[in-house]
C-alpha cells in the first residue's frame, strides 16, 4: 500500500480547499440570515476541520520523500518547475489558512472576502499540483484527466465534508428553508464533480489506448490499457460508491424535506460518508499501477 501517503497527501489538500470554499459560500448566507457571531459560530468547526484536513496532508507528504528537507531546494527552482511551485501555493495557502484559523478562533469574527481569497489560492495550488502529476513520464496521468481528477475530488469530497460538518452545527439556528438550501447546492456541486470526470473517462480511456499503439517514447507504465484494465474494479467500486452518496443525498431532500437536519440528519451525513470514500478509492485507483 505505498500510494497511501499520495493518496493522503492530495486527497486531503484537495477536501480543505473544497471545505473554505463551501464555508465561504454557506457563511454569506447564514450572515445575511443570522448575524456575522452566530453565523461565525456555526463555521468556525469547518474552518478548522480544513486547516486540521490541509495539515495533515502536508504532513502525509513527507512520508513518500526520500529526504524531507531537500523540499527547500526546489524553491529555487519556482521559474522552471511545477514542484516549487506547488511546494510555495501549498505553503502560502496552508499558512494563510491556520492563521486565519487561529484569528477566527480568538475574535470570534469572520471576513467572506478573505475565506474568498484563502480558497484562491488553495485552487492555485490544485492547479500547481495537477500539473506537477501531468507533467510526468507517468503516461496515464499525463492527460487532462488528471486536471479533472483533482479539481474533482475538491469540489466532491470538499462538499461532502463541509456539508457533514456544517448541518450538525447549523440545525440549532437555521431557519427551515436555509438547511434545505445547503443540501440542494452540495447535492449539485458534488453531482457536477462526479458526473463531468465520468464523462472524461471515455476520452481518456480512447487515448490511453491510442498511446499503446502511437508512443515510442519510454514512459511508464509501457502498456497503460493494460494498468488501467487491470484496476477496472476498483475504479467501478468508486464510481458506484459516489453514485450511491448523491442517491443517499437526493433520498433525503425528497423523504426529509421539511426535517432534513433533524430526522434527515442520518441520511444527509451517511451520504457525505459515502462520496468520501468513494473519492479515496477513486483516488487509489488514479495512483495504483501495476
Amino acid at each position: 500500500m505505498g500510494e497511501w501517503p499520495l493518496v493522503t497527501f492530495t486527497l486531503l489538500v484537495q477536501s480543505s480547499v473544497g471545505i473554505v470554499i463551501l464555508t465561504a459560500l454557506y457563511f454569506c448566507w447564514f450572515e445575511h440570515e443570522v448575524g456575522n457571531q452566530r453565523a461565525t459560530l456555526v463555521m468556525k468547526p469547518a474552518l478548522l476541520t480544513a486547516a486540521v484536513l490541509g495539515c495533515l496532508g502536508l504532513l502525509s507528504s513527507t512520508l513518500h520523500m526520500g529526504y524531507p528537507l531537500n523540499a527547500f531546494h526546489a524553491l529555487r527552482h519556482i521559474s522552471s518547475s511545477w514542484l516549487s511551485r506547488e511546494i510555495v501555493f501549498a505553503a502560502l495557502y496552508l499558512g494563510a489558512l491556520c492563521l486565519y484559523t487561529l484569528f477566527v478562533l480568538i475574535k470570534g469574527h469572520m471576513n467572506r472576502t478573505v475565506l474568498v481569497l484563502i480558497g484562491l489560492l488553495g485552487l492555485i495550488d490544485i492547479f500547481c499540483m495537477s500539473s506537477l502529476y501531468y507533467h510526468t513520464s507517468m503516461l496515464t496521468w499525463m492527460h487532462i484527466n488528471t486536471y479533472f481528477m483533482f479539481f474533482g475530488s475538491v469540489f466532491a469530497a470538499g462538499a461532502a465534508i463541509a456539508l457533514g460538518v456544517i448541518t450538525i452545527q447549523a440545525k440549532v439556528i437555521a431557519s427551515p428553508t436555509l438547511p434545505y438550501k445547503m443540501v440542494a447546492v452540495a447535492l449539485l456541486i458534488i453531482f457536477l464533480a462526479v458526473t463531468i470526470r465520468l464523462i472524461i473517462q471515455p476520452f481518456y480511456v480512447e487515448w490511453i489506448s491510442d498511446e499503446l499503439l502511437t508512443n515510442n517514447a519510454i514512459t511508464f507504465p509501457q502498456t497503460p490499457i493494460h494498468a488501467y484494465n487491470e484496476i477496472f474494479a476498483l475504479r467501478v467500486i468508486a464510481w458506484l460508491m459516489s453514485i450511491a452518496g448523491i442517491l443517499i443525498l437526493g433520498y433525503s431532500m425528497w423523504k426529509k424535506r421539511v426535517a432534513i437536519l433533524t430526522a434527515g440528519m442520518p441520511l444527509v451525513l451517511t451520504g457525505c460518508a459515502v462520496i468520501f470514500i468513494g473519492e479515496v478509492l477513486n483516488r487509489f485507483a488514479f495512483f495504483i499501477v501495476k
